[in-house]
Parts: structure tokens; C-alpha cells; sequence
């Protein structure tokens, strides 16, 4: 799940109580620090679904 908290993206893992704080407002910022860091991101029955790098790919 993403989320915005002051200003702030967050990306939570949807599979565990993982979040990434990408200390950017800036949506194209955060995805790109996303993929460097390894989570993934699949659209499933039109549902966004974030994994962290432990998780893996969300299924």
C-alpha cells in the first residue's frame, strides 16, 4: 500500500508490517527508490500490491 504522512510517501509491504519511507513527496522519486531497494509491485485484480525484498514479488 502506498501512503502520503506529511508530505511523505510511504510504501507498506502488503504481505508483512515492512515500510519504506522514501522521504519524498515526489511519486516518480519513490518508485524509482522502490526498485533500488528491491520491492516489488504487481497489479492484481486491480488492486495495487507492494512486496519488500524479504517477502518478494505479492501474489
Amino acid at each position: 500500500m502506498i501512503d502520503r504522512q506529511g508530505g511523505r510517501i510511504l510504501i507498506e509491504c502488503d504481505s508483512c508490517d515492512e515500510v519504506l519511507d522514501t522521504e519524498t513527496g515526489e511519486f516518480d522519486e519513490a518508485l524509482a527508490l522502490m526498485k533500488r531497494e528491491g520491492w516489488s509491485v504487481r497489479k492484481i485484480a486491480d488492486e495495487w500490491l507492494h512486496g519488500c525484498p524479504s517477502c518478494g514479488a505479492p501474489t
